[in-house]
């Protein structure tokens, strides 16, 4: 009875997330924040019904104007370089072509911003992407981010998030300190990489049985990274 009710609460959260869907009232992307989200060959879209709750939360946090329609594109799209901010998640291992890398490249190069996060904490993506990383940045390793830098101080001051009882039985507690990993190019921080799961927290059904941050936890971390990229 215990595993129903969990299970049916769950899937109730999931619907309504997805019942929530929030839509632009005009199509224009002048003055707001919008999003491009990294399309390649596997599966690159997982658990994507939360983010335009994550978005919303995000506005009327911070009352910066966003677009909830999110854009999906290759990184061998001209258009992506008018993108400010790129999203790229996944559950299994993926291995991006060369004209793609080169296209991620120059991207961050020049002043890109990229957020990414092993969907679910999933192994598969978590090591796929460390490789990527390596391949196209060799100089410029993946480092965790100081717990006093700026992106758990705005708009909300994090010092402990709350896990999902599958990373609890990893680390040995129900809380952690949040961890981000980034690259510095030029001076700016132009990736930044969580290891553990966040975007189903954004459709509050977070799976016990996913590596992650709980839904509090996902939608503050997502705030503040988002803040991150346009203030940084």
């Amino acid at each position: 009875n215990i595993f129903a009710y969990a299970s049916a609460m769950r899937a109730w959260a999931k619907n309504a997330a997805q019942a929530m869907k929030f839509v632009d009232p005009n199509s224009t992307t002048a003055d707001k924040i919008s999003i491009v989200q990294v399309a390649y060959d596997g599966v690159w879209k997982t658990r994507h019904a939360g983010m335009s709750v994550m978005l919303q939360t995000f506005n009327r946090k911070t009352h910066v104007p966003v677009k909830f329609t999110l854009s999906e594109m290759r990184l061998t799209d001209p258009r992506v370089f008018n993108a400010p901010l790129m999203y790229m998640t996944g559950h299994e291992a993926f291995e991006l072509s060369p004209q793609e890398k080169a296209g991620l490249k120059r991207y961050l190069d020049n002043g890109g911003f990229l957020f990414a996060e092993a969907c679910c904490g999933r192994k598969g993506f978590d090591l796929a992407f460390r490789k990527l990383i390596r391949s196209v940045f060799p100089a410029n390793p993946l480092q965790r981010m100081s717990p006093t830098s700026q992106v758990f101080q705005y708009p909300n001051p994090v010092t402990s998030v709350g896990v999902t009882p599958t990373l609890m039985q990893d680390l040995g507690e129900a809380s952690t300190q949040p961890v981000l990993e980034g690259i510095v190019i030029d001076g700016h921080c132009a990736v930044v990489y969580s290891r553990f799961g966040m975007a189903g927290g954004w459709e509050m059904s977070q799976s016990p049985y996913a590596r992650g941050y709980n839904d509090i936890g996902s939608l503050k971390m997502a705030q503040n990274i988002l803040m991150y990229a346009v203030t940084q």
